[in-house]
């Protein structure tokens, strides 16, 4: 069905309700009802919306009201975390709620990333042949889907969008991986910055870390998609000697072994603190390979550093759940376009 910019809102608001009457949307849409009814036969007819329930009238009697909401299995959307040798993927539904994931292990440098990621997506479009939009989340400089440059991956001037557009006939979003990974987290706040770290596997390399910016309830790119890309030495590496991420476990490291980190980390995160005064800051990405103990020394430094500003209602938190925030923020990004975006929708809702 070609969708209305009516039906777009009402598709909203059946998304983000578990039920709703056609007389509430009337009111949250400040909309007739013959109008809510006339275009809402068309969400009910090609599969959109499903009637859940019917309300009892109640002691004043009447007829019974109709309770609706989306259909969560109309439309699917996959979200792609990617690291260097590893891919996971998310599936969404129209609700935004994850029915799958999976991950695989790949070695790929450059532009043999087409060949695992086309690994990864064909099971997923195979089991859920109505999946919407593919979204990928992976580090590097990204603008209009082309990845611009991303080092960690050894990829230049890379068309990857257009690419795999071609390849599935369907819409491709690229996103920087600490975008996608705000995007996940950032719906229930308004400011979130989110810092994914990445420990090189050589350990005498420097870590990486990279900022996804959620500023006034929107994810923010910058103007070239850079916004949030650091310096790639601006953190120290863990090492002096060329032991690997095999070799050792970052849990029982010493903190003699990990002061200079802990302390750069600390400077670099209270710094964009200083600058963009949000409500929550996140670490997450391969943070989870560090202890709890170094978790709560970096917690206090950072809150420590903001006191010494006046900034003292900044929440701190931990993302333990690594890759798959990534990939499910950036199936998260997709899905929110086609609910925010009549246009967009209109095209990817066929």
């Amino acid at each position: 069905m070609n969708i209305s910019p009516t039906q777009h809102k009402i598709l909203k608001l059946l998304i983000e309700n578990e039920k709703i009457s056609m007389r509430e949307i009337s009111e949250k849409l400040s909309v007739n009802m013959s109008t809510v009814s006339r275009n809402f036969r068309s969400l009910l007819e090609s599969g959109f919306a499903l009637k859940v329930e019917e309300a009892s009238p109640g002691s004043s009697g009447g007829r019974k009201t109709a309770l609706y909401t989306a259909n969560p299995n109309k439309f699917f959307v996959l979200g792609i975390g990617v690291e260097q040798n590893r891919l996971i993927g998310v599936v969404i539904d129209a609700k935004g709620n994850e029915v799958e994931k999976s991950e695989i292990h790949r070695n790929f440098r450059g532009d043999e990333i087409v060949n695992a990621l086309v690994d990864c997506v064909e099971p997923f479009k195979e089991k859920y042949p109505n999946t919407v939009g593919i979204s990928i989340g992976m580090p590097g400089i990204i603008k209009e889907n082309k990845v611009i440059f991303s080092s960690a991956l050894g990829i230049e001037d890379l068309d990857l969008g257009g690419i795999l557009s071609r390849e599935f006939g369907t819409e491709i979003f690229v996103l920087n991986d600490a975008n996608a990974a705000v995007v996940g987290y950032g719906f229930q706040k308004k400011n979130v910055v989110y810092f994914l770290i990445s420990v090189p596997y050589y350990l005498n390399q420097p870590v990486g870390v990279g900022a996804g910016l959620w500023l006034e309830g929107s994810l923010y790119q910058g103007s070239n998609g850079a916004a949030g890309e650091f310096e790639i030495d601006i953190l120290p590496p863990i090492l002096s000697e060329p032991a690997t991420l095999d070799e050792v476990d970052l849990k029982n490291l010493s903190s003699d072994s990990l002061l200079k980190l802990l302390s750069k980390l600390s400077e670099v995160a209270s710094f964009v603190s200083y600058l963009l005064d949000p409500e929550t800051v996140i670490f997450g990405g391969d943070i989870t390979l560090f202890s709890p103990e170094f978790h709560s020394g970096l917690a206090k430094n950072v809150q420590d550093r903001l006191e010494k500003r006046h900034i003292s209602d900044v929440e701190v938190l931990f993302d333990e759940r690594g890759l798959w925030t990534v990939a499910f923020g950036a199936a998260k990004a997709f899905w929110k376009r086609i609910l925010e975006d009549y246009e967009f929708a209109g095209k990817i809702l066929k």
